[in-house]
């Protein structure tokens, strides 16, 4: 492509080198002629220039005879030299000083990383001083600066402190990084202080959420709102939305405390008898902990409260967990009789069922065989308190009060040693 172009050259070249004489003199003559054709025809502006100069020497003259003259036309020119010279550059200390703070900010970012916060916070706090053209690379430096040292604060638990490096930052224009950062820091900063109105305070969460309905930290401000509030649907509602906008590394938290909710709903709604409302928390809760007993043992609660006993020892047998049986336990305390040792061993094949039918086994008198369930099930879960205190509750039962007392207090004492109780025998 370069010989072509060079070939394209030399060929539109041609004819005017072709034209132009041999000698190089009067080469000249013809380059030079255009040049006195143009300041020919523009001579009375020439004139006016030279007369221009011609009238500057004058005036410079008499100063050039005197010292004092020459020192002051030696300021003057100096003095107008430097003006030129600023006016020329700058632009470009502007931008020298601009990218400074920038190079500081990261120094300042470097320092964070690094743990190292009291320099952190000296360059932070330089460059929230900056008040120059900021750069072009990140306009919003200063405000960035200003949000990390707000950040900084509060965690510090200087709350005070925070809001006024919050009130400096100007929030029309910010990015929607620094502006979620800012709506988080004040929402923040707000609760902590604890002089704005909770109503006020409440309709800036809800603001800043309209702006970011998805953000983490500012659902989980409103979640706190709400429990303040003591309505356990109301929370379990948030709870949801806040475990599922959670990161990661929190979603099995969030998790649990979603869980905790819809339990705390289920057990106000048992006790409105609100049973519609009982239902939708359940599947909730098959939703929520999927490997969990929460669904199993709030749908017990609810078919106990309907008077449908055995359902409920389905119900919670089915969730083949301690707190199931736990539950089937304090029923069976409260309703002796309510199923057979059989069926109980069917709804509930656990081990530690075995428990629950010895002392159903002794309440019916059949010694033998409450006996031998109650050793059984002393062997298969181990000595501990839970097992001690039915165990003597067995015991008590088939008239063996003796051996009961001593279980009781060999159980007892082995818990203030900080180890099990003994198994019976």
């Amino acid at each position: 492509m370069g010989k072509v172009g060079d070939w394209v050259r030399r060929g539109l070249l041609f004819p005017l080198k072709a034209l132009l004489p041999k000698n190089p003199w009067l080469r000249v003559l013809v380059y030079a002629l255009p040049v006195v054709l143009l300041l020919a025809l523009f001579s009375p502006a020439l004139d006016v220039v030279v007369r221009l100069l011609e009238l500057v020497l004058r005036l410079i003259e008499p100063l050039l005879q005197t010292t004092l003259g020459r020192v002051l036309l030696l300021l003057l020119v100096f003095t107008f030299g430097g003006m030129f010279a600023v006016w020329l550059l700058k632009s470009r200390v502007r931008d020298m000083r601009a990218e400074a703070v920038l190079g500081r900010h990261l120094q300042a970012v470097g320092a964070l990383v690094g743990q190292d916060r009291r320099r952190c916070r000296d360059l932070f706090r330089k460059v929230a001083r900056y008040r120059g053209a900021p750069p072009t690379r990140y306009p919003h430096v200063v405000a960035d600066a200003n949000l990390k040292l707000a950040r900084e604060s509060l965690d510090a638990g200087r709350t005070d402190e925070a809001l006024g490096w919050l009130s400096r930052v100007i929030e029309p224009g910010l990015p929607n990084e620094l502006l979620r950062s800012l709506l988080q820091l004040r929402v923040r900063a707000w609760r902590r202080q604890g002089e704005i109105l909770p109503g006020a305070l409440r309709s800036e969460v809800e603001r800043a959420l309209d702006r970011f309905p998805n953000d983490h930290a500012l659902l989980g401000e409103q979640r706190d709102l709400v429990v303040g509030d003591g309505d356990p649907h109301a929370f379990a509602a948030i709870q949801e939305r806040v475990f599922q906008h959670a990161p990661p590394a929190q979603k099995a938290h969030e998790r649990q405390r979603w869980i905790e909710a819809l339990t705390q709903a289920g057990a106000a709604a048992i006790a409105a008898e609100e049973r519609d409302v009982v239902k939708k928390l359940a599947k909730k809760l098959a939703v929520a902990d999927k490997d969990g007993p929460s669904s199993g043992l709030l749908l017990g609660e609810l078919q106990r409260q309907l008077g449908d006993l055995r359902t409920a020892i389905r119900t919670w047998g089915a969730t083949r967990s301690p707190q199931g049986l736990d539950r089937i336990a304090e029923l069976l305390a409260a309703h002796p009789g309510a199923l057979d040792p059989r069926e109980l061993l069917e709804c509930c094949p656990l081990q530690g069922t075995l428990l629950l039918v010895a002392r159903e086994l002794a309440r019916q008198g059949e010694t033998a065989r409450a006996e031998r369930a109650a050793r059984l099930a002393a062997e298969a879960l181990g000595p501990t308190p839970t097992v001690c205190a039915v165990l003597a509750e067995v015991l008590g039962l088939l008239g063996q009060e003796a051996k009961a007392r001593l279980l009781r207090e060999q159980t007892v004492a082995r818990l203030l040693a900080g180890s099990p109780g003994p198994a019976a025998e």
